[in-house]
């Protein structure tokens, strides 16, 4: 079992940038395959008129490709501004979220945030996000290319090469980041 999962380990490292300038890193990785386990990492330095560090963690554990739990949390300046949790309970889900809980019923949760960077969601209309602890559409936006509607109306878009995600572009309040795979 050790060696399967150690075969199947994928870890990938993204530089953040605002423009032209370098912000952070995010890593992500991936271990296992009937029983894969994801991760991912990213801090943000803004020093513009303020100083702003944001860290963002992610934690999912599948089984099958179903989720069984997952963790997200997000701090601003080492203050939490968001954390949740997704944990399977037979058909349903608990879903804990700085805003709320509630119960989902959903026999399986398939693809997840953690999934888009090491899976291409070709026949994917719609992706779990911890963070929000809601489905999200996704859609085709051209050549493996895809963009992911955030529920405040803002869209994300990621780029694909040989099923590797390679290029996410997206909006914090500074402006457009980009997160460019490295390695």
């Amino acid at each position: 079992m050790l060696l399967s999962n150690a075969i199947s380990a994928q870890n990938l490292r993204y530089s953040i940038r605002l423009g032209n300038e370098k912000m952070g890193e995010m890593t992500a990785s991936k271990t296992g395959s009937t029983k894969s386990k994801y991760h991912l990492e990213s801090r943000i330095k803004v020093e513009k008129m303020i100083s702003i560090d944001f860290f963002y963690r992610i934690d999912a554990s599948f089984e099958k490709n179903i989720l069984q739990v997952s963790n997200a949390i997000e701090t601003a300046n080492g203050k939490e501004h968001t954390k949740s949790e997704t944990k399977k309970n037979g058909n349903t889900y608990t879903v804990s979220t700085t805003k709320e809980k509630k119960i989902l019923a959903n026999k399986g949760i398939t693809y997840n945030l953690c999934k888009l960077y090491f899976e291409e969601p070709k026949e994917i209309s719609s992706v779990w996000s911890d963070t929000f602890g809601e489905m999200l559409t996704i859609k085709k936006a051209g050549d493996q290319r895809y963009e992911l509607v955030l529920p405040n109306g803002k869209s994300s878009f990621y780029t694909y090469y040989k099923g590797i995600c390679t290029l996410v572009e997206t909006e914090i309040t500074f402006g457009k980041i980009s997160f460019t795979l490295t390695k």
